[in-house]
């Protein structure tokens, strides 16, 4: 597995680490019941304290090789959209947006960023994504990247099928 990397750039988002002065700007982002009744491992209120805590955490699993958390921000200004997990012990990949940036193709463009990094960078041979039945949003990036279902609530794409999918739709 090579390098993990610092920032990702994608045509109107940088992706890169949690840091501690961004902790007041994502958790009004995150913490927006529209947002977080969709995420699994996301309390309900999220507080100032809960990104404290992220921040940390994402640091550390960084440091041992387990994930890749990355926050989403606009190029043009730096405000924070979304972010962006991937585990690399199992391939497990999960995302959010803020809702006022919702629907502008953001999920899409972060997940195909995280995509290109999986399996070229990282060489994982499969990713997989489990979303709750009724999230149609989440449903269509997934699908638009080239993830297929394996259950009504899971999703994978395999690197070989990455591969063999048109440059334009799935990079």
């Amino acid at each position: 597995m090579g390098p993990l990397p610092e920032c990702i750039q994608t045509a109107r988002l940088t992706l890169r680490s949690f840091r501690e002065e961004d902790v007041e700007r994502f958790v009004p982002l995150i913490g927006e019941w529209e947002v977080a009744r969709w995420l699994a491992r996301v309390p309900h209120p999220y507080g100032l304290e809960d990104g404290r805590w992220w921040v940390a955490r994402t640091a550390e699993n960084r440091a041992r090789r387990a994930t890749l958390d990355l926050l989403a921000v606009r190029r043009a200004d730096g405000q924070p959209v979304g972010g962006i997990g991937l585990n690399l012990d199992d391939g497990e990949v999960g995302y959010w947006l803020g809702w006022p940036h919702q629907g502008v193709g953001y999920g899409t463009e972060m997940l195909r960023a995280m995509l290109r990094v999986a399996f070229e960078d990282l060489h994982l041979p499969r990713l997989w994504a489990a979303i709750a039945p009724d999230n149609d949003r989440s449903r269509r990036v997934l699908e638009k990247t080239g993830f297929v279902t394996t259950t009504p609530d899971q999703y994978e794409l395999t690197a070989e099928r990455w591969r063999t999918i048109p440059q334009e739709s799935a990079r």
